[in-house]
């Protein structure tokens, strides 16, 4: 592959493992604000493994990202460093990603005129945070630190993503003006993160003694609750299954779409808790084993209970009644 052309515009690469869908959910704040912090550069989202930015949410990387080059396989073994680079394009800057400084070595070895890290306190990167610099927990923190050093300003954290306007006309045919909605997603990738389904009936069975309509988001793993779901809470909605929707019936966009038709969201720890977060509706989530700390979306407005709070681990620890009162909180407030 020949090198870049230096007459053209300047060049960043953005060096990552690779995302699956909940990674990249996460990072889609941090790639508009990578793009706006550096308008003019020709951005390339490079990757170990496969990444579902470049993929299912492609659609949302419009104007972001100039160019993917996913499954490199470069990082994918420390052999790598005894071997050529299979990218020879020469970038004026490459943010690295990764935190195992030999990944972060493999990435030294992309052409640069600057290359900037995290890994092992910045002890790799060509530019480094002000001394006493302390590293913070969470995955969108730490990811916004690098583009303060790398650019020299912090760029502001958005949320709320970019609709597109028939995506949203249809949110407001499914889910019209009127009622107070209130979106529910009781899925999670693995079910030892899910609340127990009987206490997300006892909260839509809340919302409609108050006066709202729960709306159910459940995606193609979740389809044997609906049912039951439908028996517990007659007055719900289940726009992903009830409503005439082209295809693909299950987009992140529809979802961010008809989550901002609703007045407060509640979720596990899961893709879709990042897709509320996207919408950047008031939102309630809900934490077991995992580190809320670490993961959790960041919205205008939301709050997090977590099992540990109440003496354990394991999502049943969270009682009905407390969620109850953090989404009459969130919506009152």
């Amino acid at each position: 592959m020949p090198a870049t052309d230096r007459a053209g515009p300047p060049s960043l690469a953005v060096f990552t493992h690779g995302e699956l869908i909940g990674d990249a959910l996460i990072k889609i704040p941090f790639v508009r604000a990578l793009r706006g912090l550096f308008p003019n550069h020709r951005i390339t989202w490079i990757t170990t493994e496969g990444t579902h930015l470049a993929t299912t949410l492609r659609p949302m990387m419009d104007g972001l990202i100039d160019e993917f080059r996913a499954d490199t396989g470069i990082g994918r073994s420390p052999l790598g460093l005894l071997k050529p680079m299979p990218i020879r394009d020469r970038f004026s800057l490459v943010l690295d990603t990764q935190s195992l400084p030999w990944r972060t070595l493999l990435a030294r070895r992309l052409k640069h005129d600057l290359f900037v890290s995290a890994c092992a306190g910045y002890r790799l990167s060509d530019r480094r945070p002000p001394p006493g610099y302390t590293e913070p927990r969470h995955v969108l923190d730490r990811l916004f630190d690098l583009l303060e050093v790398a650019g020299g300003r912090r760029p502001p954290l958005d949320m709320a993503v970019p609709i597109p306007a028939e995506a949203e006309a249809e949110a407001r045919a499914v889910l019209p003006d009127g009622p107070g909605y209130v979106a529910i997603a009781p899925g999670a990738g693995k079910r030892v993160k899910c609340w127990p389904l009987d206490r997300f009936v006892e909260l839509a069975r809340a919302q409609v003694a108050g006066g709202r309509v729960p709306v159910f988001i459940l995606g193609p793993a979740e389809l044997d609750w609906l049912p039951g779901l439908r028996a517990a809470v007659p007055q719900a909605l289940f726009p992903l299954q009830d409503a005439e929707l082209a295809e693909p019936r299950y987009s992140p966009v529809r979802t961010i779409a008809l989550t901002r038709r609703c007045a407060a969201a509640v979720a596990n720890d899961s893709g879709t808790s990042h897709l509320f977060g996207l919408a950047d509706v008031p939102l309630l989530t809900l934490y077991g084993p995992t580190i809320a700390e670490k993961l959790r979306p960041k919205v205008t407005r939301g709050t997090v209970l977590t099992a540990a709070a109440f003496g354990g681990r394991e999502m049943e620890r969270i009682p009905a009644d407390a969620a109850i009162r953090e989404v009459e909180a969130l919506i009152g407030s």
